[in-house]
């Protein structure tokens, strides 16, 4: 119980949550789409699922939770962990900050959005049928085109590959997997704003994938090594703040 009141071990136990989250989000998907998974790349095909609408509305509020808010007592763990080994952290805090609050947006429109939109398509005549479609359909496009797969992917790819060379430093194993991770994300993101097809979804696939494992993997790290690793941190950031300035390194 004691535990539980652990900083490190909480947000280790947060992390690996969301990362179960994650893994139930596409499970949830797959179910409200009857695992046609084209569904996910067209919101016309959506709409085939319409009958679906509750299974569509967790899909997206476990991606609000899974894939974003709850990492954000992550965001600034790892801020205050590394705050005095490099300049570049404000911003990859900021990068990280800001890819949870995107994608966190973009989750909770379609949360409201598509149980609506579904329902009302159920219900509507042939003839107000397009016009349901084109809303839906355009709104959707904005989210996961926009928001989701140009915007916070970039921001996604700056904290992962800046927090990876960070990571690197301690156990070179969770770097690699950190910036593999961010590498993901920026495929992802120049894939769609160059529309090479292929890339984009090499990058999303990737980072469906290792979006579940790596809070998992963080947080059961940090919630085994949470008493020695609190003092540990605090020896290290103390030693760091000792030095002379020229000697903090990017």
């Amino acid at each position: 119980m004691k535990k539980l009141f652990d900083y490190r071990f909480t947000v280790g136990a947060i992390a690996a949550f969301s990362g179960l989250l994650a893994l139930a989000c596409l499970w949830v998907g797959a179910l409200a789409v009857e695992y046609n998974f084209d569904a996910f790349s067209d919101p016309v095909l959506t709409l085939q699922y319409a009958h679906n609408y509750m299974p569509a509305k967790w899909f997206n509020l476990l991606d609000l939770f899974g894939y974003y808010l709850l990492l954000l007592p992550l965001v600034f763990y790892f801020h205050q962990q590394f705050k005095y080994r490099s300049p570049w952290m404000p911003l990859i805090t900021f990068s990280g900050v800001a890819y949870v609050l995107t994608g966190a947006l973009g989750a909770a429109i379609l949360t409201a959005l598509w149980p609506e939109q579904m329902q009302a398509y159920l219900a509507a005549l042939p003839e107000e049928k397009p016009l349901i479609g084109a809303i839906f359909s355009t709104t959707t496009l904005l989210v996961t085109k926009g928001m989701w797969n140009i915007l916070e992917v970039l921001f996604a790819a700056v904290w992962w590959i800046g927090l990876g060379k960070l990571l690197a430093g301690e156990n070179k194993a969770m770097g690699v997997l950190t910036v593999v991770l961010g590498v993901s994300t920026l495929l992802d993101a120049m894939g769609n704003i160059f529309g090479i097809t292929f890339l984009a979804e090499l990058g999303m696939n990737v980072y469906l994938i290792l979006g579940i494992a790596w809070p998992i993997v963080t947080g059961i790290r940090m919630m085994r090594g949470s008493g020695a690793g609190r003092s540990a941190m605090v020896q290290n950031q103390a030693e760091t703040i000792a030095r002379p300035p020229e000697h903090i390194t990017a």
